[in-house]
């Protein structure tokens, strides 16, 4: 029973401990928790207003206990200091003494005057009090006014930090209620092109990259959907007319035909997707590349193509050699090559130069709009009325090449040519150079003295 007693006695007394070690945790971490940016700035401009203040009142107090030591003891004895033409002190038989004005009549008969001066030890024991005084007086009156002026600081602090966080406060709420739905919102804050002015504004720059980078995807996955649909909608009619009953073995041969034909178109697209993929992925292996050899394989196998298109290909092939990975390159090489073949017209060319470090391939084709230049690097895009329905490419082409120089850190330059066509440049990074090995030096060789 006792012990029943003892655990349910326990029990509270457990309970009440635990509250009040809880209750004293918050109450430490509400004491020392890091105040926020406007606290801080009123703190720290009160600290340096009573620092500033508590010099600065410390150089008074100084110069004030200087200045009544060296002049009050001075004045002092100058205004005490009585002699024979000033005061006498005389007594009147048994009365008090008494110490008078001096008058030019005569000093009262039955009197004895006698000159005298205030001792030097009590004029000094009368400056010292009355500095004492006047110096603790003064550092009363210096501690409040210093203690006023650290409380005013600290409110002006606040008042004033708060002005001047209050832009950030906007540009908090801004980046609280962005989401991929709201993107268009602007924080376009006004007023003088300070610090906090120039922050919003590249808080701005960031939401315009960021809505563009929404919109590509949006309309990459839209693009890539209908991209995948259209060769199974060409393939299920293809399917549904030329195997309609009755059919003839020719209309099998020519259904076969479109359906591979479909097959080809549907697999360059998923080649093109991995491509992409794998390029904006950014994981490169670079190696050092002989770009000028790399360049003679690719033209050599894409020669056939243009031959069959009436394009004529000259190459200027000077040695080259690159930091990539090689994989990449000739992906990179293969789609520009391809790409300006493509995009061209028989009885066309296309210059592919290649010298230190860079590449440069130019061709002749339609003639594109300078401001049209970027729409060429974003998937699925191309310069005809009709955006989709190529069989002949996927629409990935430059976009894997944005990717692939994006991924090495290289440079790509785009103009439109005069007369149609594009001039692409590219600058790629040239590989590091070789440690060279250090020499060492030739062992002594040893020659055999012949003996005599």
């Amino acid at each position: 029973m006792s012990t029943r007693h003892r655990r349910g006695g326990s029990g509270p007394r457990g309970s009440r401990t635990s509250r009040a070690i809880a209750d004293a945790r918050l109450f430490s971490r509400a004491l020392f928790r890091r105040p926020s940016a406007r606290a801080r700035l009123a703190l720290m401009y009160g600290g340096m207003s009573l620092v500033v203040g508590t010099v600065l009142l410390g150089i008074v107090y100084w110069f004030v206990d200087q200045r009544l030591s060296q002049r009050l003891p001075i004045a002092l004895a100058r205004t005490l200091t009585v002699d024979a033409s000033s005061a006498y002190l005389y007594t009147g038989g048994c009365g008090p003494t008494q110490v008078g004005r001096a008058e030019p009549a005569q000093p009262p008969p039955g009197t004895q005057a006698q000159a005298t001066t205030i001792p030097a030890d009590a004029i000094r024991r009368a400056v010292d009090t009355g500095q004492d005084v006047t110096m603790s007086q003064l550092l009363t009156v210096l501690i409040a006014a210093l203690l006023l002026l650290a409380a005013t600081s600290i409110l002006v602090g606040w008042w004033m930090s708060g002005r001047v966080l209050r832009p950030v406060h906007g540009i908090t709420a801004t980046a609280r209620r962005l989401s991929e739905h709201n993107l268009h919102e602007r924080i376009a804050m006004p007023g003088p092109d300070d610090e906090l002015k120039r922050l919003a504004d590249t808080f701005d720059g960031m939401l315009d990259r960021l809505e563009k980078s929404f919109d590509s995807r949006r309309l990459f996955v839209a693009n890539a959907s209908h991209e995948l649909r259209t060769p199974l909608t060409i393939q299920r009619t293809a399917i549904e007319i030329g195997l309609a009953d009755p059919y003839s073995p020719e209309d099998v041969v020519e259904t076969r035909e479109q359906l591979l034909a479909l097959n080809r178109r549907t697999e360059r697209l998923i080649d093109g997707l991995l491509n992409l993929a794998v390029s904006e992925r950014g994981n490169v292996q670079a190696s050092p590349v002989a770009l000028d050899e790399l360049t003679a394989d690719v033209l050599r196998q894409t020669r056939p193509a243009a031959e069959r298109a009436g394009v004529r290909v000259d190459a200027n092939l000077a040695g080259s050699v690159v930091s990539g990975d090689p994989l990449l390159l000739r992906q990179l090489v293969t789609n520009l090559v391809e790409n300006a073949v493509r995009h061209n017209h028989a009885g066309g060319f296309v210059t592919v130069g290649v010298s230190a470090g860079s590449l440069r391939v130019r061709n002749t084709g339609p003639i594109v709009p300078a401001d049209r230049i970027p729409e060429l690097f974003e998937p699925f895009r191309r310069f005809r009325p009709n955006r989709t329905g190529s069989a002949q490419g996927s629409g990935l082409g430059l976009s894997i090449v944005q990717a692939i120089v994006h991924a090495h850190a290289a440079q790509i330059t785009t103009t439109a040519n005069h007369h149609g066509g594009l001039t692409i440049a590219i600058s790629l990074p040239k590989p590091p150079p070789a440690p060279t090995p250090t020499s060492t030096p030739n062992p002594p060789t040893l020659t055999a003295i012949p003996q005599t």
